[in-house]
């Protein structure tokens, strides 16, 4: 039985190597064609955008959860409940980082959307 199924698992592995295997195609040389350059421009923006938000994210989480980490300790240094600490620290950091978190995404968005823009401009440039 045991036999059966480990030769069984290793012809479905032998037989779907392939598929697994393909390589991904080198990226094409530079275009000439104005439509596939300003798609280019906008996948490069879209990336940058999608960056920005997650690095944005983390900074904010990063500092949310050092002021619950310094507010867990207080608390269990005095005996208070960690949990409760926890849960009000989460709200006061949260809402001590939304101004800044805010004013970030407003200036991503800003350059995202200037990004665009300037691809749009240069596609409509070469029609």
């Amino acid at each position: 039985m045991m036999k059966t199924t480990l030769s069984t698992i290793a012809l479905i592995a032998a037989l779907s190597a392939p598929a697994f295997a393909q390589t991904v195609a080198a990226p094409a040389a530079a275009s000439n064609d104005p439509v596939v350059q300003m798609r280019a421009d906008q996948r490069a923006a879209n990336a940058a955008y999608a960056t920005g938000l997650i690095d944005a994210y983390k900074a904010r989480s990063a500092k949310v959860s050092a002021a619950v980490e310094a507010a867990v300790k207080d608390a269990d240094a005095k005996g208070k409940d960690p949990l409760v600490a926890k849960r009000d620290a989460d709200a006061k950091a949260t809402k001590a980082t939304q101004a800044e978190y805010d004013a970030n995404l407003k200036k991503l968005k800003a350059d995202h959307k200037a990004a665009l823009d300037a691809a749009a401009q240069r596609g409509k440039a070469a029609k």
